[in-house]
């Protein structure tokens, strides 16, 4: 919140200005105090001395609610403090309401020692006292002095307390605002990791599949594959811009737009005739869980890699949210199966276990890496008992995920 013209900025933690009926209050306290003090001054015929120093504590009172400094605020106080007790006796404990004001200022500064305030009322009970005896006041008049400063203390501690509440609410939204900011883009980092792990890893396989047509005389079809390639590489640009723009969080604005354009306008190639249509598909995350871990395969065939399937592919008894994350998570692992044992076959298995869906994949010797980070992450945000587990097995790498069914069961009518 923006403090407001002309109020101390410092008077609540985070910058945020005093409410207006605080300040009405004590423009009406200063005005009330003003006024008796005048009024008895003329009657009881005060001497000078009392005049300023009466004078000088209302100043500081008023120059406490002006105060845009934190130190101007401190020293009010003290002023308000000292010239208040100094003349408490003389006028009748009128002068004793600027004193614990002050003291209630001490007491609420979070930038000054939780002890302060009692040691300003302990010296303002001395002077107090001291004058109390001066003048031949009753004892009865400096207990009665003694318990408004005492109510002073007990206010200022109050407000210090709410102000320590409020300052750690603040900082407690503060480390929610950043712990999101940092799920975010660790959300659209796994993203651009996927997104350039499968498209690159693909193309690459596409380009070497190229190259080895060139060389063996086979130009139609390697025009054919170059076509496929220039595609992958334009969805997996497209892909990428969407992610670094859920990054900046700018995914509304018109160049969100425009990105999400860029796949329309990449011109007609012969690869579009000839069945690319998997590689494309494969590398666009949005869509893939529409149609479950089908496009995925036939990407992956479309590189050149070997895949064995069981069950239903389709991923019918799951929910949108499992579906995605699991294709996510296979895609990962299709793409570390081309990278780490190209040409070796792989094993994707789908099996219903009771309200639980088995997805296995395996492939010969592979690795780890900032992939399976972004798997384990994936699950962890579903939040519904869902695992992964990714481990080498001998001469085999295999990612295991554990998908309960029970929700998308029930909606479904399913068993």
């Amino acid at each position: 919140m923006t403090p407001l013209p002309g109020r101390g900025p410092t008077d609540l933690p985070g910058g945020r200005s005093r409410p207006g009926a605080a300040w009405g209050l004590n423009a009406l306290g200063i005005v009330v105090v003003a006024f008796w003090f005048v009024r008895n001054g003329l009657q009881l015929e005060h001497p000078a001395w009392v005049w300023v120093v009466g004078a000088v504590a209302l100043a500081a009172w008023a120059l406490r609610e002006s105060g845009r400094s934190p130190r101007v605020v401190t020293v009010a106080a003290c002023v308000m403090i000292a010239a208040g007790a100094s003349v408490v006796v003389q006028t009748g404990s009128l002068m004793i309401v600027p004193v614990i004001v002050g003291i209630v200022v001490l007491g609420a500064a979070l930038t000054l020692p939780v002890w302060t305030s009692a040691v300003a009322a302990l010296a303002a009970l001395v002077v107090i006292a001291v004058c109390a005896t001066v003048e031949h006041a009753s004892v009865q008049f400096v207990l009665g002095a003694g318990g408004g400063l005492l109510l002073g203390l007990l206010v200022g501690f109050s407000r210090r307390q709410f102000r320590v509440a409020a300052v750690r609410a603040d900082e407690a939204e503060r480390e929610q605002q950043r712990a999101r900011l940092l799920a975010d883009r660790a959300r659209a980092a796994r993203d651009v990791h996927d997104v350039l792990a499968h498209s690159l890893g693909g193309l690459v396989l596409q380009l070497d599949a190229v190259e080895a047509l060139l060389e063996a005389g086979r130009v139609e079809d390697a025009r054919t594959r170059a076509g496929e390639a220039r595609t992958l590489a334009a969805e997996g640009l497209a892909e990428a811009r969407r992610a670094v723009h859920a990054l900046r969080d700018d995914t509304d604005g018109p160049d969100a737009q425009a990105t999400e354009a860029t796949p329309a306008v990449v011109p007609a190639t012969p690869a579009d005739a000839t069945g690319s249509v998997g590689a494309v598909r494969a590398s666009r995350p949005a869509d893939d869980h529409l149609a479950g871990l089908a496009a995925l395969v036939d990407a992956h065939r479309s590189f050149g890699g070997e895949v064995v399937t069981q069950g239903d592919t389709t991923l019918s008894v799951l929910d949108a949210a499992h579906r995605a994350a699991v294709v996510q998570v296979v895609r990962e692992a299709l793409s570390n199966a081309r990278r780490h044992a190209p040409g070796r076959p792989v094993s994707l298995s789908v099996i219903r276990d009771g309200d639980a869906v088995d997805v296995v994949v395996a492939n010969p010797l592979s690795g780890a890496g900032h992939g399976l980070l972004g798997m384990r992450e994936r699950f962890a945000e579903l939040a519904s008992g869902a695992t992964l587990a990714a481990q080498r097995d001998h001469d085999e790498f295999i990612v295991a995920m554990h998908v309960p069914t029970a929700t998308a069961g029930a909606e479904s009518g399913r068993p």
